[in-house]
C-alpha cells in the first residue's frame, strides 16, 4: 500500500510538470473550440393596444452550446491578440404576462457572434483575456390575447457583446476554458393593427470549453 500511494504521488507530482513541459509556445495560432454553460436571457416588454399600455419585465435562465474557432497571436512574452467567430444555440424561453390574461413570450434561437480578444498569460499555462465584437441573435417571440391580435414571428437582432475569461493549456495542444459573456441586442420592435410590442433584450453567459490549437 505504501509504494502504491507513493507512486500515485510521483504521478501527481509529475502531471503539471509534463503539461509544463509540453506547452511550448502556447495560446498562439489557429484554435477551435465547443463550450456549453448557463444562459439568462432578460427581456422588458412594453405592450400597447386598444386597453392600453403595459410595461413588463422578466428574466429566464437555460443552457446555451456551441462553438468558437479563432487565431491568436504573440505580442511579447505576456500578450496576445486575436479574431474569433462562434456559433450557439440555446434552450432559452422567457415569457411574460403583459395584460390579464395576454402573455408574450421570447425564445432564444441561434447566436452568431464575431469579435477580438486581448490575453495576458500570467503563467505559462494560463491565460486571462477580456474580448468584444458583434453579436447576430435568433429570437422567436409569440403574442397572444385570446382575439385577432395574436401573431408569432421569429427575428435576426444585431448587437455587440463583452466578456472576459481565462483559458488553462492542459498540454500544447489542448486547453480548458471558463467564459463570461454579456450581450445587448437592438430593440424588437412590431405592430399589428391596434397592437405593438417593443421588447429590449440583455443576455448573459457562463460557459465552460475545451479545445485545440493546431
Amino acid at each position: 500500500m505504501k509504494k502504491y500511494l507513493l507512486t500515485v504521488a510521483a504521478v501527481l507530482v509529475a502531471t503539471p510538470a509534463f503539461a509544463q513541459d509540453d506547452t511550448g509556445s502556447t495560446f498562439t495560432g489557429v484554435r477551435g473550440e465547443v463550450h456549453a454553460g448557463y444562459d439568462n436571457v432578460h427581456a422588458k416588454v412594453i405592450a400597447n393596444d386598444s386597453t392600453g399600455t403595459a410595461v413588463e419585465s422578466g428574466s429566464k435562465s437555460g443552457v446555451s452550446y456551441g462553438g468558437e474557432v479563432g487565431y491568436d497571436l504573440a505580442i511579447g512574452q505576456k500578450l496576445t491578440i486575436g479574431a474569433y467567430a462562434g456559433l450557439e444555440g440555446a434552450s432559452t424561453k422567457d415569457c411574460t404576462e403583459v395584460f390579464g390574461g395576454d402573455e408574450a413570450c421570447l425564445k432564444a434561437g441561434r447566436s452568431i457572434t464575431a469579435g477580438a480578444r486581448l490575453g495576458f498569460k500570467l503563467t505559462e499555462p494560463v491565460l486571462f483575456y477580456i474580448k468584444g465584437g458583434y453579436s447576430n441573435g435568433r429570437l422567436d417571440e409569440t403574442y397572444t390575447d385570446g382575439g385577432t391580435n395574436d401573431f408569432r414571428l421569429g427575428r435576426n437582432l444585431d448587437g455587440f457583446h463583452l466578456g472576459a475569461g481565462a483559458e488553462v493549456a492542459v498540454t500544447k495542444h489542448v486547453y480548458g476554458k471558463l467564459d463570461y459573456t454579456f450581450t445587448q441586442y437592438d430593440n424588437f420592435d412590431y405592430a399589428d393593427g391596434t397592437a405593438t410590442l417593443s421588447t429590449n433584450v440583455q443576455r448573459n453567459q457562463v460557459t465552460a470549453g475545451v479545445g485545440f490549437r493546431f
